[in-house]
């Protein structure tokens, strides 16, 4: 009878510390589950000294920013449609495939990669990151110098990035509340008179903390 008691207890006692590594796990899957549906726009950041973002970001897989048109499809393979239009006095091509639209410009007598949209994580697209990456590693892989509001870094405000009268080189990360945007825009000289603006670009758009869509372009605007 004492054997069946002290078994008795010992179950109990087994059970009682079951119950609470499983309530446990289920805590830390909420607070998981919970992070992730946060407004990071108002997340606390931590501030670094990693690079802004700059023309060396603009890659898909081994391509890069001006790889010919013959590069690209050595790479991706035959598109599965072409999109062709004239923007700027400027002839251009979009070469679609699955989950991926890859612009190319015309330049002399061929055309050259000037901009990508992909919402397939089959693609790497700088710094490591690809669709499915958390937004926290997005902001970790760029410069960080504000904790807190929209700005992440930048020496103007997003309303002077199409200022003509502004000939210095502007750069900027901006944050919202769905997604994550870095700018770069070429300085020009006093005598430079051409009257479009060469603007880096690369969006992270992300939902419930991950990144669902990336697209980035280096052309005129």
């Amino acid at each position: 009878m004492k054997k069946k008691n002290k078994s008795l207890k010992f179950t109990k006692k087994n059970l009682k510390a079951l119950l609470s590594i499983v309530i446990l796990i289920i805590l830390i899957f909420i607070i998981l589950y919970v992070r992730n549906f946060r407004n990071f726009a108002d997340v606390k950041l931590s501030t670094n000294k990693k690079d802004i973002f700059t023309l060396s970001d603009l890659k898909l897989n081994d391509l890069k920013y001006s790889s010919t048109e013959s590069e690209i499809i050595g790479s991706l393979g035959k598109a599965k449609s072409v999109e062709e239009y004239s923007m700027n006095g400027f002839n251009y091509k979009i070469l679609r495939y699955d989950n991926l639209n890859v612009t190319v410009r015309e330049y002399y007598d061929d055309y050259i990669l000037v901009g990508i949209e992909t919402t397939s994580n089959r693609y790497k697209v700088t710094r490591g990151l690809r669709v499915g990456s958390n937004i926290n590693s997005v902001f970790n892989k760029y410069k960080i110098s504000y904790k807190t509001g929209s700005y992440l870094y930048g020496n103007y405000n997003y309303e002077e990035l199409t200022d003509k009268n502004i000939k210095d080189n502007i750069y900027m990360g901006i944050r919202t509340k769905s997604k994550v945007s870095y700018y770069n825009k070429d300085a020009k000289s006093e005598s430079d008179t051409f009257p479009l603006d060469s603007i880096l670009k690369i969006v992270y758009e992300y939902e419930n903390g991950t990144v669902k869509k990336i697209s980035w372009s280096y052309d005129y605007e």
